[in-house]
């Protein structure tokens, strides 16, 4: 019996930390100790070849060299200076993806400025950050892949429960100690080996579903692009304007970002091919509400159908590099054309006075 309880001792403190992972992500995230700061363990390097996340160890797995670099709060950056801040999901992080092609990397080279990947966190958590109270962002892109949008919690939804780890954070990342404690504590609640194991048991029985088509993998398929109400659509428009609005009183600029599912851009290859219409009615009630959104469903469209540039993985549901390149390049000509600052101009001066 002594044996079993120590081995997750063992895999936390002597083992290699990715010996029974398929990616860095499952490596380094936070699995039970929810009171440090970021989502990931702080100041970490790490070099791993993953596989997608929605077939690793089948014979369609795509094999990838990624490299990994977390900030001293647990984000995925080289360092925390921010002048234009990200938030957003496992997108935005970069899930399959090398550090340097992360949107957060790719649009410092075209902005030349510094950006700072948020993520996965949400607006409550920024909110709730005293870093971001001293020195507060120019611009915050809200993203969020298509099929969370509904989900976008309101303001003030986590605010409590976002402060408290902000105070949690602090304490943990003032001490080194607390810190190993921490981690070392994370590493065996995750048990590597036993979850490992009865992942491959499953492949195995055939217990493990995928959702696949046209020798694609999709996450989840035909439901990804059902209906929604317009009653949905304007709950939605709300939590957005709100966003804005809360953030225009910090004299900071707001910019959503909507990231189309694989299932959107690739429709033609589900049972219905049926084409969502939800982005579009979504962007079209934002804009009525002078609420600034990028759209990037359009050019994605014509990568993908007309050019036949592949966009997402084969095994996975995260965009590609390819896919990264042509959304930070829509969002950097947006933040560098005048004409689509002018309307902040009021805000702009607001947060110089202060």
């Amino acid at each position: 019996m002594l044996p079993f309880l120590l081995w997750p001792v063992l895999e936390a403190t002597i083992l290699p930390m990715n010996l029974f992972t398929f990616r860095i992500w499952e490596t380094i995230s936070v699995n039970k100790m929810r009171v440090m700061s970021g989502p990931f363990y702080p100041n970490m390097h790490l070099k791993m070849v993953e596989e997608g996340e929605l077939a690793p160890h089948t014979p369609f797995a795509e094999k990838r060299m990624v490299e990994w670099y977390t900030d001293e709060y647990g984000y995925r950056n080289r360092d925390s200076k921010c002048d234009v801040l990200l938030i957003g999901d496992s997108n935005i992080t970069g899930a399959k993806l090398t550090q340097e092609e992360t949107i957060a990397e790719v649009l410092e080279r075209q902005l030349h400025k510094d950006v700072y990947s948020f993520a996965p966190a949400t607006m409550n958590r920024f909110l709730a950050t005293d870093r971001f109270h001293e020195t507060p962002p120019e611009v915050v892109i809200v993203s969020s892949i298509e099929r969370r949008i509904p989900e976008l919690q309101p303001i003030g939804a986590t605010g409590v429960g976002s402060k408290i780890r902000n105070f949690t954070g602090n304490v943990i990342n003032s001490s080194s100690a607390l810190t190993w404690l921490a981690v070392t504590a994370d590493r065996i609640s995750k048990l590597g080996l036993y979850n490992r194991t009865l992942a491959s048991i499953e492949r195995s029985f055939g217990r493990k579903e995928y959702v696949s088509y046209n020798n694609e993998f999709f996450i989840e398929g035909e439901v990804a692009n059902r209906d929604f109400s317009d009653e949905e659509i304007s709950q939605i428009a709300t939590t957005l304007e709100n966003y804005k609005t809360v953030l225009q009183e910090k004299g900071i600029r707001f910019l959503f970002l909507p990231i189309p599912n694989k299932e959107n851009i690739y429709y033609q290859l589900l049972p219905s091919q049926k084409k969502p219409d939800f982005l579009p009615r979504l962007l079209a009630e934002l804009r009525k509400r002078e609420v600034d959104v990028l759209d990037i469903q359009s050019t994605f469209e014509d990568m993908y159908q007309k050019e036949r540039i592949a966009l997402y993985p084969v095994d996975d549901a995260h965009w590609n590099n390819v896919a990264v390149e042509a959304a930070a390049s829509i969002v950097a000509r947006h933040l560098q054309n005048p004409k689509s600052e002018e309307k902040y101009i009021v805000n702009y001066t607001k947060k110089q006075n202060h």
